[in-house]
C-alpha cells in the first residue's frame, strides 16, 4: 500500500524579524493557527508567518574610515642647534596646556644679558648728561644772557631817541638862523656855530642808530639762532642717547624671550604622540613633540555625489569601531567639503566625543548615514519577498492556503523591506518556507513552536545522506511529497 511521506524537515529560523528592530516594527509571528489546531494534513507545507503591520524603515549608506585626533599640534622651538637639558614627557604621556615639555641650555644667553646690563647702565648715564645739557640751554644762565641783551637793545634805543631829538632841535635852530642871516639878523659866526651843532647832532644820531642796530642784531642772534642751535644740539644728543638705550632694551627683551622659549610648553592639553627631543643632545630641525587632543576624535570619509546632498552639518552618524566596542555609537557631521576630490567624492568629517580616550588614532571605523527613511508604511521581513521574471511577490495565508500576491517594494535596508502596494494591515504573510510553496498549497503554520519541532511527520534527513551534514545547518532542506 502506498502512503504519503514527508522525508525532510523544514528547519525553522526563530525570531527572524529581530533584524528589523532599528528601522521598522513588523508584526510578531503568529504562535497558533487554525490549521494546526483543527487538523494535520500530511501534504501541507510547514511555514512560519507574520501578521502585517505598518512601521518605519531606514535605508542606510555605509562608508569606512579611520579614527583621527580632532586636534594635532606639532610643537617646535624657535631655538635650534642648542643642547637639550631636560625632557619631561614621553610618548603616551598626558599633558596639560602650559606644561613644560623640554628645556634648552641658556648659559650663552645669560652671559649676553650680563654684558647688556652694563651697556644699559652706560646708556642711562648718557641720557642723564644730555638731559642736563638741554636743561642748561634753557636754564638761568641763558635767560640772563637774553635779559642782558634785551637791556642793551633798550639802552641803545634810548640813546638813539635822544640823539634823534637833539638832531631835530639842531636842524630847526640852523634852519631858522639861516633864514635870518640874509637880513643881517644873525651873524656869520652864529650861523656857523649852529651849522656845526647840526652836523654833530647828525653824526651822533647816525652813531646811535648803528649802536641800536648792533644791539638788536645781537639780541636776535642770541634768541633766534644761538639758543635754537644749542637747544637742537642738546636735544639731538638726548634723542641719540635714548635711541641707543631703546635698542639695547629691545635686545634685552629678545634675550628674555629666548630664555622663555627655552622652556618649550604644550599649547594644548592632550597626549604625546611622538617625542624627538633627547636630553643631552643638540636640538635639530626635527619636530621635537607632537601632541594630539583625543578628548574628541574625527573620522574623515569620502562620499559619492548621490549621498552628499542628503547630508548636513550637525546630522547624526552611526559609528562602529570593532576594536573599541561591539555596539554602535553616535557621531556628528562637523564639516562637508564644498568641492569634490579628483576622484569625484566629497570629504566629510564626523566628530565624536571621546572623554575616556579609548578611541585611538588609526582605528578602523564604519560610518552609516540614513540615506532614505519612511514611516507609516508596511514593513516586512525581506525573507518573505520572492522574485521571478514577472514580479516581486509574497504568499498570504487564507483558509490554510498559500495565495501568491504581487507586491511593489520600496526601501530595503538588507533585513527588512518596505511594501508600497499589494498588502494590507492584518494580512498573514509567509516569512519562512515560502520558497517551497506554490500558489494554492496547503500550509501548516508552526512558527517555531516546540510541538512542531517534535512532530513525527517532520524528520531530519538520514545521517547516511552525503549532503546532510554539510547542508542541514546552512539552508532549509527540500520538502518532498511521496505518492501512495
Amino acid at each position: 500500500m502506498k502512503h504519503k511521506t514527508l522525508p525532510i524537515a523544514f528547519i525553522l529560523c526563530a525570531a527572524v524579524l529581530s533584524g528589523c528592530g532599528q528601522s521598522g516594527t513588523p508584526a510578531a509571528s503568529s504562535s497558533v493557527s487554525s490549521a494546526d489546531s483543527a487538523y494535520y494534513d500530511p501534504d501541507s507545507v510547514a511555514v512560519e508567518t507574520s501578521i502585517v503591520k505598518k512601521g518605519a524603515i531606514e535605508e542606510k549608506s555605509m562608508f569606512s574610515g579611520t579614527v583621527q585626533p580632532f586636534k594635532t599640534v606639532e610643537v617646535a622651538s624657535p631655538r635650534t642647534g642648542v643642547k637639550v637639558t631636560d625632557v619631561n614627557f614621553d610618548v603616551g604621556d598626558s599633558v596639560k596646556a602650559g606644561d613644560v615639555l623640554f628645556s634648552l641650555d641658556i648659559s650663552d644667553i645669560q652671559n649676553n644679558i650680563n654684558v647688556l646690563n652694563a651697556s644699559l647702565a652706560s646708556a642711562d648715564a648718557n641720557i642723564q648728561s644730555a638731559q642736563t645739557e638741554l636743561e642748561q640751554v634753557e636754564g638761568s644762565q641763558m635767560k640772563q644772557q637774553i635779559e642782558n641783551s634785551k637791556t642793551a637793545v633798550s639802552s641803545a634805543q634810548r640813546s638813539y631817541d635822544t640823539a634823534k631829538a637833539q638832531l631835530d632841535t639842531a636842524k630847526r635852530d640852523y634852519d631858522s638862523a639861516n633864514a635870518l642871516f640874509s637880513s643881517g639878523a644873525v651873524s656869520q659866526t652864529e650861523l656857523t656855530n649852529l651849522k656845526n651843532a647840526y652836523d654833530e647832532a647828525e653824526r651822533n644820531t647816525k652813531d646811535a642808530k648803528e649802536a641800536l642796530d648792533s644791539a638788536q642784531y645781537s639780541y636776535d642772534l642770541l634768541v633766534n639762532e644761538t639758543l635754537a642751535e644749542n637747544k637742537k644740539r642738546a636735544q639731538n644728543s638726548l634723542d641719540s642717547a635714548i635711541a641707543q638705550k631703546n635698542a639695547q632694551a629691545a635686545q634685552m627683551q629678545s634675550y628674555k624671550k629666548d630664555i622663555a622659549d627655552s622652556n618649550v610648553k604644550s599649547p594644548i592639553s592632550g597626549t604625546v604622540l611622538s617625542c624627538n627631543a633627547v636630553s643631552g643632545s643638540v636640538l635639530t630641525g626635527d619636530m621635537p613633540f607632537v601632541i594630539v587632543d583625543l578628548s574628541k576624535v574625527k573620522i574623515e570619509i569620502n562620499v559619492s555625489e548621490d549621498i552628499v546632498n542628503s547630508l548636513s552639518v550637525g546630522d547624526t552618524a552611526e559609528i562602529t569601531v570593532d576594536s573599541y566596542s561591539n555596539e554602535p555609537f553616535k557621531g556628528r557631521i562637523s564639516t562637508i567639503a564644498p568641492g569634490a576630490n579628483t576622484d569625484g567624492t566629497f570629504p566629510v568629517s564626523i566628530e565624536i566625543d571621546n572623554p575616556d580616550g579609548k578611541l585611538k588614532s588609526g582605528m578602523f571605523a564604519e560610518v552609516k548615514f540614513v540615506k532614505n527613511k519612511s514611516s507609516d508604511n508596511i514593513v516586512l521581513d525581506k525573507n518573505a519577498v520572492l522574485i521571478d521574471s514577472l514580479s516581486e511577490y509574497v504568499y498570504v495565508v487564507k483558509d490554510s492556503k498559500a495565495q501568491r500576491v504581487d507586491v511593489t517594494t520600496g526601501l530595503d535596508n538588507g533585513t527588512c523591506v518596505e511594501i508600497l502596494s499589494g498588502l494590507n494591515e492584518g494580512d498573514e504573510v509567509v516569512v519562512n518556507g515560502s520558497s517551497y510553496l506554490n500558489n494554492g498549497d496547503t500550509v501548516r503554520i508552526v512558527n517555531g513552536s516546540a510541538e512542531s519541532k517534535g512532530n513525527t511527520d517532520i524528520s531530519e534527513p538520514d545521517s547516511n545522506d552525503a549532503q546532510s551534514n554539510n547542508q542541514k545547518s546552512a539552508e532549509p532542506a527540500e520538502i518532498a511529497k511521496g505518492e501512495e
